[in-house]
């Protein structure tokens, strides 16, 4: 199936170049190879079978406290204030004196666009505005706030099937993919990832109310949310099964809880529809958020073989702004295509089938979609990505090398979005 879809999107927008046709061909291999690695852990999965993940090096299995959450809280917060002087001695660096301090900041508050935001994040972040007294700042405090939330939970969720070396090591890689830095922006990605990883960390606990209740905030948080229904449905199916296959006693209460669990699913298509009302409301079009969110054209087969055509034009131009954009733009956005990729194809049976699942149904959703210049973003919000390189990882000079290679990409995209070289994809 997948090609011919491939073969189709030849057919439906040929490319120009035939660098585009070898770029897409193998991210259709990785990610169709991907898929079959993936199929055998689904089937174990939905027979209530799925392989028990062995925690390791974990030295006292001792439970995660509130002041350890609280004190990675207050590093994540820290760390981010890092970003403040940083942003103003690299402006003035490549611009000269332009502006006051806090003037400069304004890079991080201009990212908000109301058109074409989900509605959640606004009412939240505007919470802050009695702190403020400002809308802008309102955003800019909380996302700030809920990124930091958003770290602690994912400590707290890979700690759970790993160790806290582990843990700590999908913390560091986080904080230090490139893209994460526009977390300090005014964007909903830092409230999304919250939401959407505590959505697998009750899957991961067998409540399915909670889960499918973050799950219905993170639908109304942004358009990804939509794709923690795979997860969230497959985890259930494989739940009754489990409890089938090992012959549960299945009392009056038992009946009552699972119809409860059940019904908790239909949050998640009542999320859209609510995304779709306020949409009608707000704007006049029940369609005009998820279609700004995922192309109204719907499924585009050709679209990185388009996207991709339009950057080798400027691989003939040596030097300037455009070779600039090329690496800050297309360079970078290529780079996350392929790591998510290489990922799926490294998560079978590395951490929990449902995390992997969403790995598989977010990369079609970044390609079939036309927003190939949202990969670095999509990817930075889906937790599982960033989970599965911190589990695969398990030399120590192998997990220097990667630090230092995140940390150097880190800084050369803060340098590239401060000159301007991001092409407005942030």
């Amino acid at each position: 199936m997948l090609a011919i879809l491939y073969g189709l999107s030849l057919l439906q927008r040929p490319p120009v170049f035939w660098g585009s046709i070898v770029i897409s061909a193998v991210l259709a291999i990785l990610f169709g190879a991907g898929c079959l690695r993936l199929i055998p852990a689904l089937s174990s999965m939905l027979l209530g079978e799925e392989p028990h993940l062995k925690r390791e090096g974990d030295r006292t299995f001792r439970r995660c406290g509130t002041r350890e959450l609280f004190k990675l809280f207050l590093i994540v917060l820290l760390v981010r204030l890092l970003e403040f002087p940083l942003t103003y001695i690299i402006h003035y660096a490549l611009f000269g004196y332009t502006g006051t301090f806090f003037e400069i900041q304004r890079l991080w508050l201009d990212f908000y666009n109301a058109e074409t935001a989900f509605p959640l994040y606004g009412y939240l972040s505007n919470i802050f505005w009695i702190f403020t007294v400002n809308f802008n700042h309102a955003r800019f405090i909380g996302s700030y706030f809920f990124t930091a939330l958003a770290v602690v939970a994912l400590y707290y969720l890979v700690q759970q099937d790993f160790d806290r070396r582990i843990a700590r090591r999908a913390v560091r890689y986080f904080l230090l993919m490139p893209f994460a830095l526009t977390l300090m922006g005014t964007v909903p990605d830092g409230l999304f990832l919250l939401f959407s990883v505590l959505t697998l960390l009750f899957l991961r606990k067998k409540i399915f109310p909670l889960a499918n209740l973050f799950a219905f905030l993170a639908v109304l948080t942004h358009a990804l949310g939509v794709l923690l229904f795979f997860p969230v449905l497959f985890s259930y199916l494989s739940f009754l099964i489990g409890n089938i296959r090992s012959n549960r006693e299945m009392g009056k209460g038992y009946v009552l809880r699972q119809i409860l669990n059940t019904l908790s699913i239909l949050l998640i298509p009542l999320g859209v529809g609510l995304v779709m009302l306020y949409s009608k409301l707000r704007f006049g079009d029940a369609m005009l958020l998820y279609g700004a969110a995922l192309g109204r054209t719907g499924v585009q087969l050709g679209a990185l073989t388009e996207w991709t055509d339009t950057a080798f034009p400027l691989l003939r131009t040596v030097g300037g702004h455009a070779t600039a954009i090329l690496f800050g733009t297309y360079a970078a956005q290529l780079i996350y295509l392929f790591f998510a990729v290489w990922m799926l194809f490294c998560a079978s049976r590395s951490i929990p089938t449902a995390y992997a699942l969403l790995m598989a149904v977010t990369i079609p959703m970044i390609v079939l979609t036309g927003h190939v210049s949202d990969a670095a973003r999509v990817v930075t919000m889906t937790a599982p990505f960033c989970i599965t390189l911190a589990v695969r990882v398990k030399n120590r000079w192998i997990d220097t090398v990667i630090t230092v290679l995140l940390a150097a990409g880190w800084i050369a995209y803060f340098f590239a979005f401060i000159a301007g070289y991001t092409g407005g994809v942030l």
